[in-house]
């Protein structure tokens, strides 16, 4: 392979202040403290990668920006044990990484004091395996890189599962950039997250200049057409569709543009450089500034939900899976809103069948705010939270209310918070105390009364 990645990173680099763009102050995360260093922050990742789809075979180069957040001894990444590591470098030196399981330990020559950056390769391959999380839900069950018997992949890692395709800090808390390229044989495509930079040969390039998660990150190749679209203030939007779609998905992303304008209304400027849609998978999800959906979810109303996540999830990021309800209240309560507008269902409709189911998912989840550790993404972290939203919309007023969610994610982008960072916010903005309808609805084992 070339050195594309190579040479962006330098670039990037040497850039007055660049790599603070993804500056972290990663945590421990207490739902999954399996994965992740808060002892670390990654800046950027500039990834390098072959994918050859008869081999099944995966060839990779990271080239990761590291910062320690405390005095280390070593550097301690989330890597699939199904990658077999062929050099670890560290400051251009090389060094003897141990793997086991799924862990990559980088031993530094001298240890490496708190705010200190290092550069950090890794060249690998293989053929990536996915992580079966035990989870209830199918589309998170398993996680990560999977393949298909054609040869075509796509990898979604929701809460976790990109270190099956990459070495990485595998949590919330710890934010980066990316430049991403990836080679395939003539025919084949593949996208990526972030802003797509074109394509030189069979290499196609990706770049994220604002700050990503790692569980928004996303890879997929398949023999995909791609589309151009403008949103608004002509952003530039692609659609990804695979051979013998088009016709019937095609009317449906078309779409997009339309939906962020109506998001943008609410809740303020789109906040990425670009947007758009790719058709893979079996889930839909919110990956940052490409929106994966399978066919089964491919519908307006799902597109909406996703864009919305780019406001919430992606622009501001839960610090910890213990507030996934930051994301998936607030998409889901524009996603009702949405179809209310749009549908012959109004919102106080959609408002309604959730009450009527809030209590049971409670009792089988947990309550939004402490939900089972495998029962992540159930329904109980989108319906409670969302009603709590309308609690809070009566009280404020519709003009409020939309004016301090705007503010909540102008305030606030690029960054990730938490339910006290929220609460403390929220009643600091609008001059009252939301504490107690907060907790209620994100503690209480059953549905709260309604004003």
């Amino acid at each position: 392979m070339n050195s594309i990645i190579s040479l962006l990173l330098a670039a990037a680099v040497a850039a007055p202040g660049a790599p603070d763009k993804g500056r972290s102050e990663p945590v421990a995360d207490p739902v999954y403290p399996a994965y992740g260093s808060p002892a670390i922050d990654v800046l950027h990742y500039g990834l390098e990668l072959d994918w050859k789809p008869s081999k099944r075979l995966l060839t990779g180069k990271a080239l990761l920006t590291v910062r320690a957040v405390k005095k280390i001894d070593k550097i301690a990444l989330d890597f699939g044990h199904a990658l077999q590591v062929d050099e670890v470098t560290v400051a251009g030196k090389q060094v003897k990484a141990r793997h086991p399981g799924d862990d990559l330990v980088i031993p530094l020559r001298s240890p490496m004091a708190a705010g200190k950056r290092v550069q950090v390769a890794v060249r690998y391959h293989g053929t990536p395996k996915p992580v079966r999380t035990g989870q209830y839900r199918s589309d998170t069950s398993t996680l990560g890189f999977r393949s298909a018997g054609d040869g075509s992949a796509w990898a979604l890692q929701e809460p976790y599962g990109a270190f099956t395709w990459f070495p990485v800090n595998d949590q919330p808390s710890d934010e980066a950039r990316y430049d991403v390229a990836v080679t395939v044989p003539r025919g084949w495509a593949a996208v990526a997250h972030g802003r797509f930079q074109g394509r030189k040969g069979n290499t196609y390039r990706w770049r994220s200049t604002e700050s990503v998660a790692s569980y928004v990150t996303l890879l997929t190749i398949d023999h995909y057409d791609r589309f151009n679209d403008k949103g608004p203030r002509g952003i530039p939007i692609t659609y990804w569709l695979r051979k013998g779609d088009h016709s019937q998905y095609l009317p449906v992303v078309r779409q997009t543009p339309a939906i962020l304008r109506w998001l943008e209304k609410r809740l303020g400027p789109y906040p990425f450089s670009s947007a758009g849609v790719v058709v893979t998978s079996d889930s839909g999800m919110e990956t940052q500034q490409m929106v994966t959906l399978a066919p089964d979810f491919l519908t307006p109303n799902v597109v909406a939900h996703e864009m919305a996540h780019q406001w919430f999830g992606d622009a501001v990021t839960p610090r910890t899976w213990r507030d996934v309800w930051l994301n998936e209240g607030f998409a889901m309560y524009f996603e009702w809103q949405w179809a209310g507008d749009h549908g012959s269902k109004k919102l106080e409709s959609y408002l309604s069948d959730a009450r009527a189911v809030d209590g049971q998912l409670r009792k089988m989840a947990g309550p939004p705010g402490h939900y089972k550790s495998d029962m992540f993404g159930a329904s109980n972290v989108y319906y409670g939270p969302a009603l709590m939203l309308h609690e809070i919309r009566k009280q404020l007023g519709d003009k409020r209310f939309f004016a301090t969610l705007r503010a909540w994610v102008q305030e606030h982008k690029g960054t990730t918070q938490d339910r006290a960072s929220f609460v403390s916010w929220l009643n600091n903005k609008t001059g009252e105390d939301f504490t107690a309808l907060i907790d209620d609805w994100l503690d209480s084992p059953t549905t709260p009364a309604t004003s």
